[in-house]
């Protein structure tokens, strides 16, 4: 059955307006730092509504994501921070939900006992993400030129996205060291972001974009998977490349594992499907020690 839902929680996009009670609740827990896996991140690792809701802080984490799967596989004690929203300043300092909720630094969850730390953040930083999916699609609705989000963009100089890149790195290698130096005896994984958008020059219903915008996307999409490895290794962390392993399945393929506009089954607009984090967590079964 297809759902079409609003253009919401994309990665932590603001203006958020669902009601709390509309969302399904599970139990929430104490969270103790220290447990043997943590796992920190945004929305690409929290992946919203493709099950049960893990508590109701407002990250609309799903218990069967890739840290909860993981977990079940290899038999670890977890804590999952990974947060809706979540920036990399959300790593080290107080993180408000689209729902106005106050949380804690991720980081906290992190102690000496830990063992193995999962990173999946950085999209949602200069709010990079949201400039692809609601400025560029909203744009689209009513511009006349052929690429009118990549020319607004271009106008941006230094703030453009892919100057922004830049930056993503440098945070996302502070984080990677912040959590070195939190849980030294951890193993630490930097998870990459999947191929969300598509190789080509026409879209489709489910990615409503200029025609001519599509390179911008997907350039945005390699350029935080290029930056957020190259923060892996400058901090000495280990990558997960997620973007070769999802090839073919993103927004506008035939068997798509990330949501578009049109939601099929159980999911969130611009976010992973189950499938996907299936595929995320069979990949670090592999590399996990």
């Amino acid at each position: 059955m297809k759902r079409v839902l609003p253009l919401l929680l994309v990665l932590g996009l603001a203006g958020i307006g669902l009601s709390a009670c509309l969302l399904p609740r599970a139990k929430e827990e104490k969270r103790e730092p220290g447990a043997a896996y943590v796992a920190l991140g945004d929305s690409y690792s929290a992946a919203p509504y493709i099950g049960t809701l893990d508590g109701n802080d407002g990250c609309f984490r799903s218990r069967n994501n890739y840290p909860h799967l993981l977990a079940e596989a290899k038999d670890l004690e977890l804590t999952d921070v990974s947060c809706s929203a979540a920036t990399t300043d959300a790593t080290d300092g107080e993180q408000v939900t689209p729902q106005k909720r106050r949380l804690a630094p991720q980081l906290d969850a992190l102690g000496p006992t830990t063992r193995l730390v999962t990173v999946g953040i950085g999209a949602n930083d200069f709010n990079l993400i949201g400039r692809i999916i609601t400025t560029c699609v909203q744009i689209a609705r009513t511009a006349t030129g052929p690429s009118p989000c990549t020319a607004l963009d271009a106008a941006a100089g230094p703030r453009s996205i892919e100057s922004r890149l830049k930056d993503v790195q440098a945070n996302v290698t502070r984080v990677l060291q912040d959590v070195q130096a939190k849980a030294p005896d951890a193993q630490v994984v930097m998870v990459g972001y999947p191929q969300i958008f598509p190789d080509t020059t026409t879209g489709c219903d489910d990615l409503p974009l200029a025609d001519g915008d599509l390179p911008l996307a997907r350039r945005f999409n390699e350029g935080l998977n290029a930056a957020v490895q190259a923060a892996a290794t400058a901090a000495g962390a280990e990558y997960l490349d997620v973007f070769s392993a999802t090839d073919g399945h993103g927004i506008c393929s035939d068997d798509p594992w990330i949501a578009g506009k049109n939601v099929e089954g159980k999911g969130f607009a611009y976010h992973p499907y189950a499938k996907e984090q299936e595929v995320v967590a069979g990949l670090l079964e592999k590399v996990v020690d």
